[in-house]
Formats: C-alpha cells, sequence, structure tokens
C-alpha cells in the first residue's frame, strides 16, 4: 500500500521490477532504473559520510538535468530532504533560503562557494566515482518523515519554507491513479524547476509507474518551437503544463503548419493543467491540428497541499461544442458558468468546504474561502509556527464536536450544482503568473527602498494579447527623474527576485489612486497600465 512506502522506497521496488528500462535522460545521459538507483546510492553514501540526523535538510544546488533526480533520491536515501536551490536565482535569495533553511550540506555540480561559502560542497561527478552505494536498510526513514521543502512567495518579503512528507507525496499519487490510466511505456517530461512544485508531481508519477522522465533543458523549456520537437521526437505522453504556457505551444503548433504545413504527429495521452485557468481556444487549436487522441485536465493545487487538490477533465461538449439552431438556449443543468474556471472536484482522500469570512459555511451559489483536508496537507511552514498555525487550523466545519485538521487556501470559491467548484479569485493580494503563487508584497517591499521611489505597487495586468503579467507602478520623490528611477527599479528587481517575480513593465504615474475606503484602488492602476 502507498501510504506504508517511503518514496525512495518505492522507486527501489519499481528499479527491482523493472531494472534495465529508461528511467531518465536530459540529452547528455540516460540511465536504467538500475543505474539511476545505483547513481543515487553511491551519492547518498557521500552524504552519510557527513553523518547528518534525520530529517536534516539538505541543499540541491544544480543544473536541470538527470543528476537533479539522482541527487533528491539519494537525499532521500541518507534519511534527509531535499531542498531545491536554483542556479537561476539570485544569489542573494540562494543564500537566504540556505540560512533559512539551515542548509549546512549542499550537492552541486558547479562551483558555488561564492554564493554558498558556509555550507559544505558535495559534487556529483566525484562522489560517484569515490564512493561505494549505501546499502539497503542502513538508514530508517518513516512515511512521515519531511522529504523536500520547497520556498514560495512570502508576503512578509521574504520567501516561506513549506515542508512536505513523504506520506504527503504517497497520497497524491493514490489519488491521481484513481484519475489517470498511467503505465510503465509513458514518457513524461520534466519540464518544471525543482523549486516549482510541479516537479513532485512529473518525476513521481513517472517513477512510480516505471516511466520513462525526460528532463526538459531550461533552454528548450523557454523555447516553444523546441519543446514541441521535443514532445514529438521523444514520443512524449504525458505533459504537464502551465495554461499560459501550452498557449504559447499551442501557437507555434499552428504556425509551424501554416508555414509549411508540417503536422507532427504526437503521441500525448494527457496534457494536465495547473495553476492558472485553463484556455479552451489555445486547446481546439491544438486539437484541431492533432486530432482529438489527447485527453485534457484541469488540476487545482497548492504547494501546501502537495501539488494538486482538485481535478476537471475537459469535456468534448465544451473543447468542441456543436453548433444549435437556438444560440440563446439556456446551458444544460449543471454547467459550469465558466469553464476556463471551473477547476472540478475533490481528489479523492480530500474533503473541500467553503467558509465565510466568519469562519461558517458558505451557502451553495456564494463565493467563499476554499479550506481543504485530506492526507496531502503538508507538514506546514519552516520555521513559522504562528503562521502554521495560522493557515492549518482545527476546525469543527460540520459540528460535531470533532477538530480537523485544514488548510485555509485564500482562494475563493463558488460550489456549482454539479458538485465542482468554479475559482473564484483570491482573498487577499496574492496573484498568480505562468503558475507561481505570488505574494506581490514580497516584491514592492524589495523595491520600495530604491533610492527615489516616493511610493509603489505591484499589480497583475492584461497584455492586449490577453497575456497575464505583473506591473509595478511608482511615484517618484521630488526632482527624480521618472526614467532613470524605471532603470534601476528594473535593474533592483532583476537582481533580487527570481525571473517569474520581476515586473515586465514598470510604470510612473504622478499618485497612487485610492479608493473611497482609502486603499490604493488597484482596479484603477490596472485599467491605466492595460
Amino acid at each position: 500500500m502507498l501510504a506504508q512506502l517511503t518514496l525512495h522506497r518505492l522507486f527501489e521496488e519499481q528499479a527491482a521490477r523493472t531494472p534495465h528500462a529508461q528511467a531518465v535522460t536530459d540529452g547528455r545521459q540516460t540511465l536504467t532504473y538500475r543505474q539511476l538507483d545505483e547513481r543515487a546510492a553511491r551519492l547518498a553514501s557521500a552524504l552519510l559520510r557527513h553523518d547528518p540526523a534525520p530529517g536534516t535538510r539538505i541543499g540541491l544546488y544544480l543544473r536541470r538535468g538527470a543528476d537533479v533526480v539522482a541527487a533528491v533520491l539519494a537525499v532521500m536515501k541518507a534519511g534527509c530532504a531535499y531542498v531545491p536551490l536554483d542556479p537561476a536565482y539570485p544569489d542573494d535569495r540562494v543564500r537566504y533560503m540556505a540560512r533559512d533553511a539551515s542548509l549546512d550540506l549542499v550537492v552541486t555540480d558547479q562551483d558555488a562557494a561564492a554564493v554558498l561559502p558556509d555550507a559544505t560542497v558535495i559534487t556529483v561527478e566525484d562522489a560517484v566515482r569515490s564512493q561505494p552505494p549505501l546499502e539497503g536498510g542502513r538508514v530508517t526513514v518513516t512515511p512521515d518523515m519531511p522529504a523536500y521543502v520547497i520556498y514560495t512567495s512570502g508576503s512578509s518579503g521574504d520567501p516561506k519554507g513549506v515542508e512536505v512528507s513523504h506520506r504527503n507525496v504517497t497520497a497524491l499519487l493514490a489519488a491521481c491513479d484513481r484519475v489517470f490510466a498511467l503505465r510503465g511505456d509513458d514518457v513524461w517530461t520534466l519540464f518544471h524547476s525543482p523549486c516549482f512544485d510541479f516537479s513532485v508531481w512529473e518525476m513521481w508519477g513517472a517513477l512510480a509507474h516505471g516511466a520513462k522522465l525526460v528532463v526538459v533543458p531550461a533552454e528548450v523549456a523557454r523555447s516553444p518551437e523546441a519543446t514541441l520537437d521535443l514532445v514529438v521526437s521523444e514520443r512524449v505522453t504525458v505533459l504537464n503544463q502551465v495554461p499560459s504556457v501550452f498557449r504559447y505551444l499551442s501557437r507555434s503548433a499552428v504556425a509551424r503548419a501554416e508555414d509549411t504545413a508540417d503536422r507532427p504527429a504526437t503521441a500525448l495521452r494527457y496534457v494536465i493543467f495547473g495553476g492558472e485557468p485553463v484556455d479552451v481556444d489555445a486547446v481546439r487549436a491544438w486539437r484541431r491540428l492533432h486530432g482529438t487522441r489527447t485527453e485534457f485536465f484541469n488540476m487545482y493545487g497548492i504547494t501546501e497541499t502537495t501539488v494538486f487538490a482538485t481535478c476537471r477533465r475537459l469535456p468534448e461538449s465544451e473543447i468542441d461544442p456543436r453548433p444549435t439552431t437556438a444560440p440563446d438556449a439556456p446551458a444544460p443543468t449543471g454547467a459550469a458558468a465558466d469553464p476556463e474556471l471551473n477547476i472540478g472536484r475533490p481528489l479523492d482522500g480530500f474533503e473541500v468546504v467553503l467558509l465565510d469570512e466568519w469562519g461558517g459555511p458558505t451557502p451553495p451559489g456564494r463565493t467563499g474561502e476554499l479550506c481543504l483536508a485530506g492526507d496531502q496537507l503538508a507538514i506546514g511552514y519552516l520555521n513559522r509556527p504562528e503562521l502554521t498555525d495560522e493557515r492549518y487550523p482545527l476546525l469543527d466545519v460540520a459540528g460535531t464536536g470533532e477538530a480537523r485538521r485544514y488548510y485555509r487556501s485564500g482562494d475563493l470559491a463558488v460550489a456549482r450544482p454539479d458538485g465542482s467548484w468554479e475559482y473564484a479569485g483570491r482573498a487577499d493580494d496574492q496573484v498568480k503568473i505562468n503558475g507561481y503563487r505570488i505574494e506581490t508584497g514580497e516584491i514592492e517591499a524589495a523595491l520600495r527602498t530604491t533610492d527615489g521611489v516616493q511610493d509603489l505597487v505591484v499589480l497583475p495586468v492584461t497584455s492586449r494579447i490577453g497575456e497575464r503579467m505583473l506591473a509595478a507602478c511608482y511615484t517618484p520623490g521630488p526632482g527624480v527623474d521618472q526614467e532613470e528611477l524605471g532603470a534601476r527599479l528594473a535593474a533592483r528587481a532583476a537582481a533580487a527576485l527570481p525571473g517569474y517575480m520581476v515586473p515586465r513593465r514598470f510604470v510612473p504615474v504622478p499618485e497612487l489612486p485610492l479608493s473611497p475606503s482609502g486603499k490604493t484602488d488597484k482596479r484603477a492602476l490596472a485599467a491605466h497600465v492595460s
């Protein structure tokens, strides 16, 4: 039973069943399940030479490649939890995460002394060449021990770490097995950075089923054309995408077909969306080119609830609506008001409730805050017990006298008559851009200290071509050149923030408009910027 296994033990059992099957490839090396297991076991031996205590957090400062997967497995085999540190992040952010997670050991494939001067660094190749494989059973790991810590944007101005257990991930896998018919001959992509929780599903969805995992290089992931080539050449069958990224992939496929009449066949069985509302037009365009073999799913989830919490298969009636003789006819009973915002129903094992601002159940048809309970709820926020207690309260929703642990998501939703949920925005200033949940307060805190800034607000806006992006609206101080200040703000953002949090536009305004309540009127600002 999955709930009784740790993640690395789940992998080891799969490696014993299919030792010669391809496990992971990155364009430079391809490893079978046995080779990947041995590589991870040698790296685990190197980690244990430093005698880390059970549950110790170990940093992964690695370029995208097969060694990311080997290092994840090695850390778990050593009884520890991995903390991904993206080399593409600004150095100051990496150092903050390393300090906050108390990282004394870091696995890397490059010189990290300048970025992580206080950590003991283990190089993958050196460890694999010099160490024997770790003997099975040497380290005791239980399913409730931490498996990883992923950092998310924080409203206080600093990122916060979310600690997730092995059991949380195996509960995700068990729930998704009831939705998807996953097979050993599938080919998955590891498209996302290990700092993004989508990567957890990509990695373990493949390895838990004996499938092949194709690590997508960063330069390929940035190019829709190159991604399309990879999907075709590798015969990818399971593709996980943020809708806005898939939109560009679909457009690239259409443009190629129009320019060259090239319609390469794809092997895709599933496209699994997460992080944003679905772009149905992009799905339709893809299907017109590639046929109806592929199934499309919309998943809603949060790092704090282990990747996915709800699921919805996009029905053909929405993707390819049939023309009717009565265009004004009412929608079928139970149909979602907006299919792009319908996040479906809870995965097995989840209880989802909507609560009002006073903590009581929300009546059907009314907007409330999504609160979730189940085995996928993460351990909590690293080193932040007060925040953990606030966001993971014990609630007696049914009034039975028995409280249960919930996660207060901050996401708003409406219950539909068919039992599904429709996403209705946020109850705070958190936004989603390209699938990343971003606290605009963290960006504002980083930029407001720039010399010459009198006031500044960051908000999401929609471009003329329908792209969601961040804009920073600022008021210069007296005598400050607004264009020069805009350039300084852009430079500071690039130096202090990861790429997905850097505003695309910096817009000077004489003053920030206020609402009748005295707060910044972000709606008026967004209208000004768009």
